[in-house]
């Protein structure tokens, strides 16, 4: 029986290569030696063959893995000390995924990294349950090169995390709770029936008008009564040949308001019931109704996550963008990386904030005296944000009148 065991670390590639042609003579060492080769071990990773079995301790070591995810499959690399030790193709199986790590490098520390995508923080949980740290980094934060825009293959992305994982380069995004998670998709349905309806009102609308069915003129702003509908049934009961589609298309307008109702019933029960001390501080900040305390309450989570009040403006993005370059700086306007809803959700609550609070009114109708007032409702949203934030933190109501 034959045991060898070898650092890799100290010898060159030609040393090895030799050592590969003398091993030749005995299969057993020839395998375990080539081995060493493709993997580039570092020194502090033994390898040791018996009868030409492989035992390898990373006992103490770091691996820093970077997931490329796909719906199909993943790509895997794994890098130990800047040196890729492999990268690899496998099926979208998180449990084969785990199996895949730990066999071959028992007792190493995992550290994994995959983009936001369609595909959530699931893999991540997992991962997390498994004992491995995972992080979860924006899409547009994982920094690319020219040469790799140009040749993109999911080896090279998979290899790019690991090295940006690994140097320190890359930033995990916050990974909302379970429950949370699970909260929020009610108020992001919410978005897309309004979304919905919307659209379903055009179309029908553009039908009629590429049909020359001419609205009346109580009806030819944004008014869908009882009565307009009433009327559009009555324009399909004149043409036969219309009918079914006007009918049809006016059926589903009235399923996805009922649909909108149904949804926002189960949203005021959640208000009232899990999230009803922080829904109720959120609404005494004036222009935050019940829907936008939710959308807040859902979207940022705990609020002590935020390191200060920057932090949570950047999330929002009601913060500018820069392009500064030697002696010119130059502000772009107002960022294009923010929360879409959330962002405009503020802003529209801004407008009727002023109304409604007099010491919001003066720092309006200050601040246009040297901006427009789309720029300036900006400003006044960032103040509500701030008091969104003050009012939670100190679990104490607003008190409107109070000039920031």
């Amino acid at each position: 029986m034959l045991i060898v065991s070898l650092y890799v670390k100290g010898f060159g590639v030609a040393a090895v290569q030799e050592l590969i042609k003398a091993a030749k003579k005995n299969f057993a060492d020839y395998i375990i030696l080539k081995n060493l080769v493709m993997k580039q071990q570092t020194s502090a990773t033994t390898e040791t063959g018996i009868k030409g079995s492989n035992i390898i301790d990373f006992t103490g070591k770091t691996l820093y893995v970077g997931i490329d995810v796909h719906q199909k499959d993943y790509q895997a690399a794994k890098v130990l000390n800047g040196i890729c030790l492999g990268n690899h193709r496998m099926e979208s199986n998180k449990e084969k995924l785990i199996e895949h790590l730990q066999h071959p490098y028992p007792g190493a520390t995992f550290k994994c990294v995959y983009e936001s995508g369609a595909w959530g923080f699931t893999l991540q949980r997992t991962l997390q349950a498994a004992g491995m740290e995972c992080i979860v980094v924006h899409a547009a934060d994982a920094g690319t090169t020219d040469k790799e825009r140009r040749r993109k293959t999911d080896k090279a992305d998979a290899l790019k995390l690991a090295h940006g994982y690994a140097s320190g380069d890359l930033k995990g995004i916050h990974v909302p709770e379970e429950d949370r998670q699970k909260d929020r998709s009610l108020m992001r349905y919410r978005k897309q029936l309004t979304g919905d309806i919307t659209r379903s009102k055009n179309r029908l609308k553009s039908l009629l008008k590429y049909q020359g069915i001419d609205l009346p003129p109580k009806y030819a702003g944004n008014n869908w009564s009882r009565n307009f509908l009433n009327w559009v049934e009555q324009q399909a009961e004149k043409d036969a040949l219309l009918k079914n589609t006007l009918l049809l298309m006016l059926e589903q307008i009235r399923l996805l308001r009922q649909l909108l109702l149904e949804t926002e019933r189960k949203l005021r029960q959640m208000r009232k019931t899990k999230y009803a001390d922080k829904a109720e501080l959120a609404c005494s900040v004036p222009g935050i109704g019940p829907t936008t305390a939710m959308l807040f309450l859902l979207e940022t989570g705990d609020i002590n996550r935020f390191k200060g009040f920057d932090s949570l403006n950047d999330f929002a993005g009601l913060c500018p963008d820069t392009d500064s370059s030697g002696d010119v700086h130059k502000d772009t306007g107002i960022t294009t990386r923010r929360h879409k809803q959330l962002r405009s959700a503020l802003i529209e609550a801004a407008w009727q904030a002023i109304k409604s609070d007099p010491a919001l009114m003066d720092s309006y109708q200050a601040l246009c005296k040297r901006m427009k007032g789309t720029q300036a409702i900006i400003r006044i949203a960032r103040k509500l944000l701030r008091r969104l934030r003050t009012v939670l933190l100190n679990d104490i109501p607003y008190q409107k009148g109070m000039v920031a």
